[in-house]
């Protein structure tokens, strides 16, 4: 097993094509240097947010090296840490093309404080240098009471003046893209076009975000641009072997358990272990234990369920205890926080404004509704080779036996001692196995199948079958049987030590952000708008200079920024701003 994951780690290396490394021979055991030459650069709509609002992300993944796409990891994380060095929220990612993005909804139970956001991949965490990145995000809660708001402003004053939108505000360009507003100057609910033009065609292939936004007016801290961030050292270190390696989730997110047998603790080797993630878009796939009962699972599509179900497949499956790995993480011990923020009396007028604006826009949410972006359809992993009985459009009967008999030909079931088990009829082949089906019901696997057989039959929309010898990953089944209910949300009654129900940090959904139209201005007129973020375009397309990017501006005045961040996928550092005003 140690070397096939020193044989991994090698071709990962090859795949960010570093060079290969010298190896490195004592006496007890040949030892190997392995480099981890991934990072992520994250963006943000804003570093200070009051609680109502939305804190938008948007995370690249690139090589540490050159700043190129990294297509190592194809998932990513974010998390949100207080100053207590403890996890408000933490998102997986389902990185595209070596992106990703998402959104956080600062709930009004968050207390007022310093925070970080922190990006990173699991390929990052072997890494001692720059393990991720961090960006300073103040939160200010107005429904904090006056003593923990007292608490949250002991820092000196000056801090705000430090690190507050004292900082000018710089226009900028570069060699590469050009930011043109069709004018400086805009009225409320007014059309805003920008054109981002191409002036050098190495950047039209590249990878973007771009945010429209109120400038700051409460305490904040300055967001590491990309010009910034492709400048901090780019220093590769070997992989510390001496610690356990966390593996890259090269294929997709991976989930790792061990387990352990009661009757004999070394009998945990080449066990069949079983993972189903039922629902309408379901996985079920099997792997074997190494010699230590290990099991890894790679995942190599996103799958939105929560609700995870591990099984040992064995026929002694009693004897064995199944548990999870607990996921890995960054060493908030590290983390260095801003000192804490100064709310002075000067800001009550403009922290009023910010929470009432956020409130009115909460209140007219129903109207102002993002966009899930509909996810890519995963068929189930036998079709379209399963044979396939809608019972709606056969005579309907209550009980599995009925249906085996007089609808489903192929399938017939077996009782022994009070047990039942189903079977299938393979008519290419003369002698027929014993060996009862795989029997998966809305993907989940039901190795007890005697449940079924107490079920109502009216509640099953399809029956499935795949007759003769199939092979799922290690293990050859004497067909599938696969259980398709009309709610897709089966709950089985099965159990014991063998059998392990978790939920499991799933993918963030993607989303296309709500954006007014007011070419009838008549149409949304008495719909108040007070939307400080005025456009947020998580994967912004620079396919033709043609067509501007456009937006409307809201019911708030004062001056607005406009940000793209990015690299070129030559891994060339875009940052552009500018500003215009609303009157």
């Amino acid at each position: 097993m140690k070397n096939l994951k020193y044989t991994l780690l090698l071709v990962l290396t090859m795949v960010n094509k570093q060079p290969a490394f010298a190896q490195q021979i004592n006496s007890s055991s040949e030892k190997q240097n392995f480099h981890s030459d991934e990072t992520v650069f994250l963006s943000t709509n804003a570093t200070t947010f009051v609680t109502g609002e939305t804190l938008y992300y948007k995370l690249n993944c690139l090589k540490l090296s050159n700043k190129t796409p990294s297509n190592v990891s194809k998932i990513a994380y974010v998390e949100l840490v207080d100053s207590d060095k403890k996890t408000v929220f933490k998102n997986k990612i389902y990185l595209e093309n070596t992106r990703g993005q998402g959104d956080y909804f600062v709930p009004t139970t968050i207390k007022t404080g310093n925070y970080k956001l922190l990006g990173y991949t699991n390929w990052m965490l072997n890494q001692t240098v720059a393990p991720f990145f961090q960006i300073d995000i103040v939160i200010i809660n107005p429904f904090q009471t006056a003593e923990n708001q007292t608490a949250a402003s002991v820092a000196a004053v000056n801090t705000a003046a430090e690190t507050s939108t004292a900082i000018p505000i710089q226009i900028t360009q570069n060699d590469y893209l050009k930011l043109n507003l069709n004018k400086k100057a805009f009225t409320n609910r007014e059309q805003v076009n920008v054109n981002v033009a191409t002036l050098n065609e190495i950047a039209k292939n590249g990878n973007y975000s771009f945010s429209v936004r109120k400038l700051e007016d409460l305490p904040s801290t300055k967001q590491t641009s990309a010009e910034e961030f492709s400048k901090i050292v780019s220093k590769i270190e070997p992989i510390n072997k001496g610690n356990k390696i966390t593996l890259p989730e090269l294929r997709g997110e991976m989930i790792s358990g061990k387990i352990t047998c009661k009757n004999n603790p070394n009998d945990i080797q080449n066990i069949n272990i079983g993972l189903s993630i039922p629902g309408k878009t379901f996985a079920f796939k099997v792997v074997k234990t190494d010699k230590n009962g290990n099991f890894i699972f790679n995942l190599d599509k996103p799958y939105y369920n929560s609700a995870v179900n591990i099984q040992v497949i064995d026929d002694k499956r009693s004897n064995y205890t199944v548990v999870l790995d607990n996921t890995s993480g960054v060493d908030y011990s590290k983390l260095n926080f801003q000192p804490s923020i100064s709310l002075t009396p000067a800001l009550s007028e403009t922290l009023l404004n910010r929470s009432i604006a956020s409130q009115i826009e909460n209140a007219y949410y129903s109207n102002k509704t993002d966009s899930i972006l509909k996810t890519k359809s995963i068929n189930a992993f036998y079709e379209p080779i399963a044979k396939e009985y809608v019972l709606d459009d056969y005579t309907r009967f209550p009980t599995l036996k009925e249906t085996a008999i007089e609808i489903v030909k192929e399938m017939y079931y077996e009782q022994k001692d009070k047990k039942y088990t189903l079977h299938l009829r393979d008519v290419s082949i003369y002698t027929q196995s014993p060996e009862p089906a795989l029997v998966l019901i809305d993907g989940l696997l039901l190795q007890d199948t005697n449940e079924l057989f107490e079920y109502n039959m009216k509640n099953i929309s399809k029956i499935s079958v795949i007759p003769g010898l199939y092979y799922l990953g290690p293990k050859a089944f004497n067909g599938i049987i696969s259980f398709t209910t009309k709610t897709q949300d089966f709950v089985s009654k099965q159990s014991g030590s063998y059998i392990l129900d978790a939920s499991v940090l799933r993918p963030s959904l993607k989303k296309e952000y709500y954006t007014p139209d007011y070419t009838d201005k008549s149409k949304n007129e008495r719909i108040p708008d007070y939307r400080y973020q005025l456009l947020w375009l998580p994967q912004l397309t620079l396919a033709s200079n043609e067509n501007p990017i456009s937006f409307y501006t809201s019911d708030v005045t004062g001056t607005f920024e406009i940000t793209l961040e990015g690299f070129t996928d030559q891994g060339i550092p875009v940052s552009l701003k500018d500003t215009f005003e609303v009157q």
